[in-house]
């Protein structure tokens, strides 16, 4: 775990709000140089704090409107790696995590309709079984990543 102050911390709440501004803009917010600021991104950027920049895409806005979780219990390790390298293949699937309990993975699909989750879902079905929600709405679609010791 990164050794992180205040001040990093308020880098980090900016960026994760908009990862477009520029150094100036990010200095004269928190009240440090642009080069001092620069240091301290680089340095996050080093430790893996910040992994990447991105803009955060409505999948509907882009004709990908409908949104589900796939839920898979699979038979074991080999079923679960094949599983892992299946999400990994498939744009469709943006997120794919490995959990706890009886089931083995979690992934976040989308597609242009419901026909279109039928290959991912035969292909799923060979390793395991799995189970499928519609997402209607996303209340909290996305938050930053909180300061330690602000989680709730």
């Amino acid at each position: 775990m990164a050794d992180l102050d205040a001040v990093d911390w308020q880098l980090l709440g900016l960026l994760q709000d908009d990862a477009r501004l520029g150094y100036r803009e990010l200095g004269r917010r928190i009240g440090l140089s642009p080069p001092a600021v620069a240091t301290r991104v680089r340095r996050l950027e080093r430790l893996g704090v910040i992994t990447g920049y991105s803009a955060r895409v409505d999948p509907s806005r882009v004709g990908l409107p409908v949104q589900a979780f796939l839920i898979l219990s699979t038979a074991g390790r080999r079923q679960s790696l094949t599983a892992a390298q299946i999400a990994r293949d498939s744009p469709n699937v943006l997120e794919d995590h490995r959990i706890t309990g009886t089931d083995d993975h979690l992934m976040r699909v989308v597609v242009p309709d419901i026909a279109a989750l039928e290959p991912l879902i035969d292909a799923l079905n060979e390793l395991g079984k799995p189970a499928t929600s519609f997402v209607l709405s996303s209340p909290k679609p996305w938050a930053p990543v909180p300061p330690t010791g602000q989680a709730t």
